[in-house]
């Protein structure tokens, strides 16, 4: 299955190539270093107090709190190497981190977002079908969290992570079986709504305290009922679908 992004949602390096053997990278790696030191430090106090208490005379909460100036300089330092570098110090996180060291694409997940997850239980389908995320159709103020265009047909899905039975729980559905209409209307083809939990018990009771006019079903059930789709759509008819889904995304950029 091929996950198409439009240049918003495209993950890209948070560090330009050319940028790399540059002073300020290398004070930001510094300050990285540095950082794990100082953590590691801090940890290994606690677990080797002992150890330090006989060799060094010293209580380990005096090797602690060395170890949190230290990791102060690293974040300084990292600090300085990012604000210069223009990295957003907003959202800095471990894997952030880790992508600008490791010099790689920065995809975080979105908050609320399951595109990753339903994404990996239909990657396998094949090339010919396509994956979209964040699509919002015109005049709707509701985003479809994913949509699946494939030779059967035109798909909406909702992930649900609340259990219905709970009295705070908001029902998505009937928002999104609206915008799901709205993108039919856009496309010229009809779009099939579906909301989807994580297991069966939370199918049964969506079913039972709800009145869902959409199809209800876990994850585990996806893969297969994809792949009994019969082909509806040409391959140019469907190249064609593809690309006005493309124009309708609405995406997130990565630190938002």
């Amino acid at each position: 299955m091929r996950f198409i992004r439009n240049e918003v949602q495209t993950p890209k390096r948070l560090v330009a190539p050319e940028k790399r053997k540059s002073l300020p990278f290398l004070i930001l790696l510094a300050g990285v270093s540095i950082m794990v030191v100082g953590v590691a430090a801090f940890f290994s106090a606690f677990f080797f107090r002992d150890l330090i208490q006989e060799r060094w005379e010293l209580h380990y909460r005096v090797v602690q709190t060395n170890a949190i100036y230290v990791t102060a300089v690293g974040i300084a330092l990292y600090v300085i190497g990012a604000v210069i570098l223009k990295i957003p110090l907003r959202k800095t996180t471990y894997y952030k981190v880790t992508t600008v060291v490791k010099n790689e694409p920065y995809d975080p997940p979105r908050k609320g977002d399951f595109s990753k997850a339903i994404y990996a239980r239909l990657r396998d389908l094949g090339d010919e079908w396509a994956f979209f995320s964040e699509v919002r159709p015109a005049q709707s103020s509701t985003k479809i969290p994913q949509v699946i265009v494939g030779p059967g047909g035109v798909f909406a899905t909702q992930p649900i992570a609340e259990n219905p039975e709970r009295k705070a729980f908001v029902d998505p559905g009937p928002d999104f079986e609206k915008a799901s209409q709205k993108l039919g209307n856009a496309i010229g083809q009809p779009v099939l709504p579906m909301v989807v939990f994580s297991n069966p018990k939370l199918v049964l009771l969506y079913k039972t305290y709800r009145n869902p006019k959409v199809r209800v079903m876990n994850i585990r059930e996806i893969f297969d009922f994809f792949k009994k789709q019969k082909k509806k759509y040409s391959e140019k008819v469907q190249a064609e679908i593809e690309q006005k889904v493309l124009e309708l995304i609405d995406g997130t950029p990565a630190d938002q």
